[in-house]
């Protein structure tokens, strides 16, 4: 997939026009962990200065029933720009227009997807960023069902009433608070 020309990417994200390979490389030379895999995070900005979060699958291996931002691993072959489009469009039905801003980023382990036979744990990155979308309509938004159950719209009042991980709520709350400086 290619990045489509109308979506406005804002000047400081064109860094982002690179796949997972190159961004991982690129911290070599940072004191920054080297992850073994890129993840992204999209908070859609919604009408009322709000976010879409989705609820996890109850079939899911790692976090059931969690709430989380839409968002997912970079393909090959793809920039990091191409699978923030993509994720938004495959778990929600929405299109989006702008890739507005990055914000907190974190790093994770995930023990249950580690290698077996050397006992290296996977380290993830996730890169988050604030994006617009065409219509964010509630009634557009079509879930895949094998990965989430449910969708909301999260602002600093609600947050407390969706259950998620220390790090999502504190992703979210930055997010939030992104939004109201933009």
């Amino acid at each position: 997939m290619t990045l489509a020309s109308g979506i406005r990417v804002s000047p400081e994200l064109e860094k982002y026009r690179i796949g997972e390979a190159q961004y991982i490389e690129s911290l070599a030379s940072t004191s920054m962990p080297r992850p073994s895999r890129v993840v992204i995070g999209a908070a859609i900005a919604g009408p009322n200065k709000d976010v879409l979060i989705l609820q996890r699958a109850a079939t899911e291996t790692s976090f059931p029933n969690q709430w989380e931002l839409p968002g997912g691993h970079v393909d090959e072959g793809e920039t990091i720009l191409d699978t923030i489009v993509r994720e938004v469009k495959e778990e929600t039905g929405l299109d989006v227009s702008a890739i507005v801003k990055e914000f907190k980023s974190f790093t994770y382990e995930c023990p249950e997807r580690s290698d077996k036979e050397t006992g290296t744990k996977r380290v993830t990155k996730q890169l988050n960023f604030i994006v617009g979308v065409t219509d964010a309509d509630s009634s557009k938004i079509v879930l895949a069902a094998e990965e989430h159950q449910n969708h909301g719209w999260c602002k600093l009042s609600n947050i407390s009433s969706f259950g998620m991980t220390e790090t999502m709520h504190n992703v979210v709350t930055d997010a939030l608070g992104q939004l109201n400086s933009i």
